[in-house]
């Protein structure tokens, strides 16, 4: 019965970590000042700066998320690992590498930026 016991934990430990793996952050376009410590009515903003790396959707080439292209997450809380979907629009960030994560808006110019809400 004990190994039982265990079977049941790991199982369900297997199936929380696939389930944060697989966490989707929804966010929307937006512009910010550059060098600005605020945008998007956040005081205290988080900038996020990244490469895709692999993307889908219709929508991603019009929103400038392009493979090997720069874009910029703004947020309240620190930059995290997880997967972008833009919100009302046909267009996801499968993989990307973090190139920046700074207080400034200080992301690469011209990179298009979102806002984690």
């Amino acid at each position: 019965m004990r190994w039982r016991s265990f079977d049941v934990a790991a199982s369900c430990m297997v199936a929380m970590i696939v389930a944060l793996a697989s966490c989707t952050t929804f966010v929307q376009p937006t512009t910010c000042k550059q060098g600005s410590t605020a945008c998007g009515g956040i005081s205290d903003a988080r900038f996020c700066g990244y490469v895709a790396v692999a993307v889908e959707g219709a929508d991603c080439a019009e929103l400038g998320i392009i493979e090997s292209k720069a874009f910029c997450v703004v947020t309240t809380s620190a930059c995290i690992d997880t997967h972008y979907a833009v919100k009302n629009h046909d267009c996801r960030v499968l993989r990307y590498e973090r190139v920046r994560d700074s207080a400034r808006a200080d992301c690469t110019p011209g990179a298009p930026t979102f806002i984690n809400r």
